[in-house]
């Protein structure tokens, strides 16, 4: 199984306020759905709670001690993963803290960083020297206002 973090961040690492995106960028939300669709998505309970209903066309897990109708829940991002073990991608989708779990696990890293510096309650961990020191960046793609950066771990 890979492990994929997938995450929009602004330059101060902001993912979001008040449980909402801070921005709207049609082509990350566009990415993210391609990326997405068809595979397993693990995701916080406040996360799966600001999506107002389960992503379609793929399976859905919360990380939440609490049962949800329509979703799997598991109490942990470990049992989650033991229970996905077959799966040839699993994303991570949010929010702070499971990308803080997630991320000494993860085999790739799939990020918008989003160029300004934004207000926000929810922030994604901080990860520039642990990234430069486990992975390398195989694609970068500019963008006005944004760009998409795709590492892999390093072998």
């Amino acid at each position: 199984m890979k492990l994929i973090i997938i995450a929009a961040i602004s330059r101060n690492r902001v993912i979001g306020k008040g449980g909402k995106i801070p921005w709207h960028i049609p082509e990350d939300l566009e990415r993210f759905k391609r990326l997405t669709t068809g595979k397993p998505v693990i995701m916080g309970r406040n996360t799966f709670n600001s999506l107002k209903r389960p992503l379609p066309n793929r399976l859905n897990i919360v990380i939440t001690s609490k049962v949800i109708n329509g979703v799997r829940s598991y109490g942990s991002l470990e049992y989650a993963l033991s229970a996905l073990e077959n799966e040839p991608e699993v994303f991570v989708i949010g929010g702070g803290k499971l990308y803080a779990k997630a991320l000494p696990l993860a085999d790739e890293l799939r990020l918008t960083v989003v160029d300004k510096i934004v207000d926000g309650d929810t922030f994604f961990p901080p990860y520039e020297d642990y990234v430069k020191q486990h992975f390398k960046l195989v694609n970068e793609e500019r963008h006005t206002g944004y760009t998409f950066l795709d590492y892999v771990r390093k072998s």
